[in-house]
C-alpha cells in the first residue's frame, strides 16, 4: 500500500454522505454496514486523491469500534484481502450482497 498522493477535498458532501451511509438505520449488520460503508467511500471519490486509503482506515477502525474483526494470519493480509474487496468494488466487480457476504464470511466478534 503507498502513502501520500495528492492534498484536497472533492466534495465534503460526499465524504459525509459515505460516512453516515452505515449509520443510516437501513443497514443493522455489522457486516452490511461495512459493505456500505466501503461502497460510498471508495465509489463516491469526495477527496482528490486517497479514497481507498481512507476506506481501509474508515473501515478498520468501525470494525475496532464495532468489536469485530477479520479473521486472518495477519494484519498484512487482513490489510490486504480488505485493499483488494475495496478495489473489486470499485471496479463492480462485486455489488453490495457481494460484500456482505464477504464480510459474513470473514467477521469474528471480539
Amino acid at each position: 500500500m503507498t502513502r501520500g498522493g495528492r492534498p484536497g477535498i472533492h466534495s465534503l458532501d460526499l465524504i459525509e454522505s459515505a460516512i453516515s451511509r452505515p449509520y443510516s438505520g437501513y443497514y443493522r449488520s455489522i457486516s452490511k454496514k461495512c459493505a456500505a460503508l466501503i461502497e460510498s467511500m471508495a465509489a463516491n471519490h469526495g477527496f482528490i486523491d486517497g479514497n481507498k486509503r481512507t476506506t481501509l482506515i474508515l473501515l478498520n477502525l468501525v470494525l475496532r469500534k464495532s468489536g469485530y474483526a477479520i479473521k486472518v494470519a495477519s494484519r498484512e493480509q487482513r490489510n490486504r484481502e480488505i485493499e483488494e474487496i475495496i478495489l473489486a468494488s470499485v471496479r463492480h466487480d462485486v455489488g453490495f450482497e457481494d460484500l456482505v457476504r464477504w464480510f459474513d464470511d470473514r467477521l469474528i466478534a471480539m
